[in-house]
């Protein structure tokens, strides 16, 4: 065995080194490689959701809460005389972004377009002597 490398592999290789520039090229032929020896896909962020979520929290004796900050001052009449009240507003953050999530299902469309070139390019040619190309492939969008 030793430095030996199977025909078929090569081939498949080949087909995966020579990805399009419009498909991502060779960064997308070793993102590809990457993900085929680790055998996974990639990240979607399933089950993930966009929240709206403190920026910080204080902990003492009552409880976890909210840092507030003071934004302003407001006149306010209390019991019949006018008071100056101060305005405090809690800082959020969005605990998976809406753009991270849309990225993560680009990337993934991205590479799911690459991995069908590769696979109806293998199985046209009908180059592969041992090893068959099937249909199967991973669903194009799994988050819908």
């Amino acid at each position: 065995m030793g430095s030996y490398t199977h025909v078929d592999a090569e081939v498949v290789a080949a087909c995966v080194a020579n990805l399009p520039s419009s498909l991502g090229g060779l960064r997308m032929a070793i993102r590809i490689a990457e993900l085929a020896r680790a055998g996974m896909t990639p990240d979607w962020l399933p089950g993930a959701v966009p929240r709206c979520v403190p920026a910080e929290m204080k902990r003492n004796q009552h409880g976890t809460r909210s840092i507030t900050v003071p934004v302003g001052a407001a006149r306010v009449l209390l019991h019949g005389k006018w008071r100056m009240v101060e305005l405090r507003a809690c800082p959020v953050t969005w605990s998976q972004h809406p753009d991270q999530i849309a990225a993560a299902h680009r990337h993934y469309e991205h590479w799911w377009r690459a991995l069908d070139w590769v696979r109806d390019g293998l199985l046209a040619r009908g180059m592969l002597s041992e090893i068959t190309a099937t249909e199967a492939i991973p669903k194009r969008r799994p988050w819908r």
